[in-house]
């Protein structure tokens, strides 16, 4: 490269660098950069959840029961996250009363639409659960359960797996018997307060319990299909959108290169002409000699 391109190529190099064109692909670069890395730290946080929530059921799902009160010392305690779906025994009996059977709307099973029965169980020692018994299907037409099974009566052993409970919803005009969301503090009004005693006291408020068996054994609705464990794509997703971060800059770096390579080679077309030597202006006589050369008389 002579001296005058070498002159050439860092002041194209600093027209592109400083033009306004890559002055806002920069700032356009870096808006995308956050973008991706946010909706990748997104994916990621998603995955961890996942993660933490199937380490959780691998943990507790299939561990040996244990009594309530070593999960729950207060029956208004929340369910922390590390005890959920945790094995518990109780020894006592079903509210048989017709109003203590509810049902709670709007829950699938596999591709299927019913209810959860939903039932309060009273402890020996006045402690009151409610317990899902199982899912029963709905009438085709009706929004009701279909023939779902009797609660049974009597003294019994029953293990449930502690779930949190879910938060209240407004009430909208729910049939007789059903509700929408297992949330024992809004559900506490509609049972019969004479079958309990001291309700208010008593009713375990932050949790509910999943039915597993019961002793004696009896007719009871479908068992709940059991918890997802899989971890879902989103740590794929997640080194996804970081990839995409990555092709910004290296899309704006191989532009500019191109720029500045277009604008040297405009600096360096002028001085190569001027290096070109001109052609010689050719004499008369040397014209006249050519032009006998080309056509000799005879």
């Amino acid at each position: 490269m002579t001296a005058s391109s070498s002159q050439a190529a860092p002041s194209a190099r600093r027209r592109v660098l400083l033009s306004r064109d890559t002055l806002v692909g920069l700032l356009v670069v870096l808006l995308a950069m956050a973008v991706c890395a946010g909706l990748g730290r997104w994916q990621y946080g998603r995955f961890e959840d996942r993660r933490d929530q199937a380490r959780i059921v691998e943990a507790n799902y299939d561990a040996e029961p244990v009594a309530l009160d070593q999960v729950l010392d207060d029956p208004a305690a929340g369910l922390g996250p590390a005890d959920d779906w945790t094995p518990v025994q109780l020894r006592g009996q079903y509210c048989t009363d017709r109003a203590c059977e509810l049902y709670v709307r709007n829950r699938t099973q596999g591709s299927q639409v019913g209810f959860w029965q939903l039932v309060p169980f009273e402890a020996d020692d006045g402690t009151v659960l409610l317990v899902v018994r199982g899912w029963v299907t709905a009438h085709d037409q009706d929004s009701a359960p279909a023939d779902p099974p009797s609660v049974p009566e009597g003294q019994r052993t029953i293990t449930v797996r502690l779930r949190p409970a879910e938060p209240p919803l407004e009430r909208r005009g729910n049939p007789r018997g059903q509700v929408h969301s297992v949330a024992p503090e809004q559900i506490a009004p509609v049972l019969p307060l004479e079958q309990f005693g001291d309700l208010d006291a008593d009713l375990v408020t932050g949790a509910y319990g999943s039915l597993v068996s019961e002793d004696p054994p009896a007719d009871k609705p479908t068992a709940l299909e059991p918890p997802d464990t899989s971890l879902g794509p989103h740590l794929s997703y997640a080194f996804q959108w970081w990839i995409f971060a990555l092709f910004f800059p290296a899309a704006l770096v191989y532009r500019t290169h191109r720029l500045i390579q277009e604008e040297s080679d405009d600096d360096d077309t002028p001085s190569r002409a001027a290096r070109e030597p001109r052609a010689r202006r050719r004499s008369r006589d040397e014209e006249e000699e050519d032009a006998l050369l080309e056509h000799p008389q005879h």
